[in-house]
């Protein structure tokens, strides 16, 4: 009778003091040992049933002990924040720097993590050599091919996944005016198409995805991408997967959202959230404070989002990936406003609500 007193007196105690944002669950000890309870805290990688991924950046993981273990304690799949673009990797038309690249690869080896190699073929990429050399079509697709070929090949068994190709459609769904493809190819689907099977030819067990921004918001661009897989089955191109970036805010429609997101997975490709953070300081103000109501918007939007992805069949789950691992180093201080805070962890790596409500819209 005492031991039980004793017991349920320490559980009670256990469970009053447990932060909010832990999820506890009662591992009880092998016979022999004390038989007390232990609280354990699950984190997301431990409750999902898929992949959970996050964009890191060498420079931290090698310089900062407390990024290091975040990544190593939420997460089981990694994406290079700009490491494996092309411009980082293609130093000449016969060298390449795979200095960054290796380290993720091998870090996320030796930690049994997945890497989502990001991005082989991108606009916004391509190496300032490469663009001044003003080679033809014919020329330009074939140097295109042996980078792919080389970097896909170097890795594979390695890194699980690609986003092959990388925000073609502008807003409203028509092609992207930028100077480099379009001004050579009169059919640029193709050439991205025939991108996808040079990928599939150097690693035929990675699966292959198409990424963009505002997918599910963006009707226009949606019907684009859409157009783009039905080719692309219709000639056998190689495509396993659809991301979308989910750069979203706390004050996005979230009936638009879900209304974009079902007809994006009416395709019945694989589906990535691939770059997600939840921007909060939506007017850009310089007054902004990030209070405790604010929290509860950007915990509460993570929850109906990751609520949403569960909601798709389990053969279509790939992964959900946030765009960086803490408030302390996000892109959006630079590119939106100094005073956001979009991820999962705030600045002292802390969990923040928002943590509790990804891990609350996990089934």
């Amino acid at each position: 009778m005492m031991k039980q007193y004793i017991l349920g007196a320490l559980t009670a105690l256990m469970f009053a003091s447990c932060s909010n944002d832990e999820k506890v669950v009662l591992k009880y000890a092998d016979e022999g040992d004390s038989g007390n309870p232990n609280p354990i805290t699950q984190t997301l990688k431990e409750k999902s049933k898929f992949k959970i991924g996050a964009a890191v950046k060498m420079k931290d993981l090698q310089n900062e002990a407390n990024y290091k273990n975040a990544v190593l304690k939420h997460y089981n799949q990694i994406t290079a924040e700009f490491e494996m673009k092309m411009a980082s990797i293609w130093s000449s038309s016969t060298t390449y720097n795979y200095t960054a690249a290796d380290y993720l690869v091998g870090f996320a080896k030796d930690n049994n993590m997945e890497v989502h190699g990001h991005t082989l073929v991108w606009y916004d990429s391509f190496p300032e050599w490469f663009k001044k050399a003003q080679y033809d079509s014919i020329a330009f697709e074939a140097k295109v091919k042996v980078y792919i070929t080389d970097v896909v090949g170097r890795y594979k068994g390695k890194v699980k996944s690609w986003d092959v190709v990388n925000e073609i459609f502008a807003d409203g769904g028509a092609m992207r005016n930028e100077t480099v493809i379009n001004s050579l190819f009169k059919d640029p689907i193709g050439f991205y198409g025939r991108c996808f099977r040079y990928a599939k030819a150097a690693d035929p067990d990675a699966k292959l995805f198409y990424n963009d921004y505002s997918v599910v918001l963006d009707a226009g661009k949606r019907t684009a991408i859409k157009k783009m897989v039905t080719r692309f089955k219709a000639n056998g191109v190689p495509i396993d997967g659809l991301g979308d970036q989910f750069h979203y805010a706390t004050d996005t429609n979230r009936q638009t959202m879900k209304t974009g997101f079902t007809d994006l997975a009416s395709t019945g490709l694989l589906i990535h959230i691939s770059e997600l953070d939840i921007k909060v300081n939506t007017g850009k103000s310089d007054s902004y404070v990030f209070n405790d109501v604010e929290n509860q918007k950007q915990a509460e939007t993570y929850k109906y989002i990751v609520s949403m992805y569960e909601d798709l069949p389990q053969t279509q789950k790939f992964a959900i990936s946030t765009w960086g691992v803490t408030d302390k180093y996000t892109w959006l201080t630079s590119f939106w406003h100094s005073k956001e805070y979009p991820l999962l962890l705030d600045a002292d790596y802390n969990k923040k609500p928002a943590y509790q409500g990804f891990l609350d819209g996990l089934k």
